[in-house]
């Protein structure tokens, strides 16, 4: 008898502890659509801005890291590598030995 209630006490503080265990589900696809639509256009804003955009992927990333085996995280990163490596060369067209170069 008491070898029994001590079974149905752990079996019953069991049920109450194991479910608190379970990790808390965020569904990220929708975010990372979303990022993926705006690192579209990161081409066309500044440098600043694309690294703003850049920490708030690390930042959901960091926080969900399943985030990194979403289908477009890959795609995300190109476009904000491509979008960061912008090179400008100016040269003054009359030749007068003045150039610009900017990274």
């Amino acid at each position: 008898m008491r070898k029994s209630f001590v079974v149905f006490l752990l079996l019953l503080s069991a049920s109450f502890i194991l479910p608190s265990c379970e990790k808390e589900m965020f569904d990220y696809s929708p975010q990372m659509e979303a990022y993926y639509v705006e690192s579209m256009g990161l081409s066309a804003v500044t440098i600043d801005r694309v690294k703003s955009f850049s920490g708030k992927v690390e930042g959901l990333v960091t926080a969900y890291p399943l985030a990194k085996e979403h289908e477009k995280f890959p795609l995300i990163q190109a476009n904000i590598k491509s979008a960061s490596l912008r090179i400008t060369i100016s040269s003054d067209t009359t030749w007068t030995g003045k150039m610009s170069i900017q990274f």
